[in-house]
C-alpha cells in the first residue's frame, strides 16, 4: 500500500513540474486572486518545513541561506519577466533559466528524497523526517523555491499594476 501511495505522489509532483516547466517557455494570464492564494499556500507550507527541520544552528543558517537565495532568484526572475497585453487581459512569460534552476533544485531535491526512502530499513522509516530527511541543509534547498515563487508572484502582482492599458 506504502508503494501505492509514494507512486501517487510521484505522479502528481511529476504532472505539477511538466506543468511548471511548459509555463517557462509559454505566455501566462495574471490573475492575482490566484497568485495571492499560492503566495499564502507557499508561504504557509515553508513555515511548516522550517519548523518541522528543527531549530539547531545548522537547520537555522540552512533555512535563511535558502530564503534568501529564493528571494534573490524570484528578484531576478520577476527582473527579467516579459509582459504582453492582449486585449484587457495581461500576460507574462517567465525567464527560462531562472525557473528552470528552481525547477532542477526541487527535483534533484525530491528526487534524492525519495530514493533515500525507498532504500532505508523498516526501523529508520520510523523516524525518517520527509521535510528534513537526514540532513539539517535540506529545508534550505525546499525553502529556496517557496521563497522564490513567493517572491516572484509578489513582483510580478506589484508590476503588472503599473503595465500600461495598451502597450
Amino acid at each position: 500500500m506504502q508503494q501505492i501511495i509514494i507512486l501517487l505522489i510521484v505522479c502528481l509532483v511529476g504532472f505539477r513540474i511538466v506543468r511548471r516547466v511548459r509555463r517557462n517557455f509559454s505566455w501566462s494570464e495574471i490573475r492575482v486572486k490566484r497568485m495571492t492564494v499560492r503566495i499564502v499556500l507557499l508561504a504557509v507550507v515553508g513555515v511548516i518545513f522550517m519548523t518541522g527541520s528543527g531549530f539547531n544552528t545548522v537547520s537555522i543558517v540552512s533555512d535563511i541561506l535558502g530564503i534568501l537565495v529564493g528571494a534573490a532568484l524570484g528578484v531576478a526572475g520577476a527582473s527579467m519577466t516579459v509582459f504582453e497585453r492582449r486585449g484587457n487581459e495581461l500576460y507574462y512569460k517567465a525567464n527560462a533559466w531562472n525557473g528552470g534552476v528552481v525547477t532542477v533544485l526541487f527535483v534533484g531535491r525530491f528526487a534524492y528524497r525519495l530514493y533515500e526512502m525507498m532504500t532505508m530499513s523498516d526501523v529508520d522509516r520510523q523516524s525518517f523526517n520527509f521535510a528534513a530527511g537526514n540532513s539539517h541543509w535540506a529545508s534550505g534547498l525546499m525553502l529556496i523555491m517557496f521563497a522564490y515563487y513567493v517572491v516572484y508572484y509578489a513582483l510580478l502582482m506589484s508590476k503588472s499594476k503599473r503595465v500600461p492599458a495598451h502597450s
